[in-house]
């Protein structure tokens, strides 16, 4: 069972809320058949590869005028799936969108070429691994 890992800076309040939105996300698509079947867990202060919190804080600050997330942590969301219609990597991509606002793009080709421009900070800084 291929298990998608996502590792989130986030406000320590907002960390089950987080846990929340994936469990939603996964239970929708087996509910609609995409998925065999999903489970969603949260892990507090999860090992990490050395510079990992560190490099989120500072992608943080970086998209955020120099700001700190104050009161916040890395938390590990392990998504267990099985029965995935399509690619796991592909559901990762989808799942990822969750931490991400979306963009509102221009219908215009030519101001879509610098796509730096439309871009928009994740909500959280997250990495992601794929387990298998």
């Amino acid at each position: 069972m291929p298990i998608i890992q996502f590792c989130v800076l986030a406000p320590d309040e907002q960390a089950s809320r987080v846990q929340e939105v994936f469990s939603t996300a996964v239970n929708k698509l087996v509910d609609s058949g995409q998925l065999g079947s999903a489970r969603v867990e949260l892990e507090a202060n999860p090992a990490l590869p050395d510079g990992v919190d560190e490099q989120l804080r500072q992608v943080y600050r970086d998209e955020h005028e120099d700001r700190d997330l104050e009161f916040a942590s890395v938390y590990r969301y392990d998504i267990s799936v099985a029965g995935v219609q399509g690619s796991v990597n592909q559901l990762a991509m989808v799942l990822s969108r969750l931490l991400t606002p979306h963009a509102a793009l221009p219908k215009d080709h030519v101001l879509l070429e610098d796509e730096r421009a439309h871009e928009r900070p994740a909500i959280y800084p997250w990495t992601l691994d794929i387990v298998r």
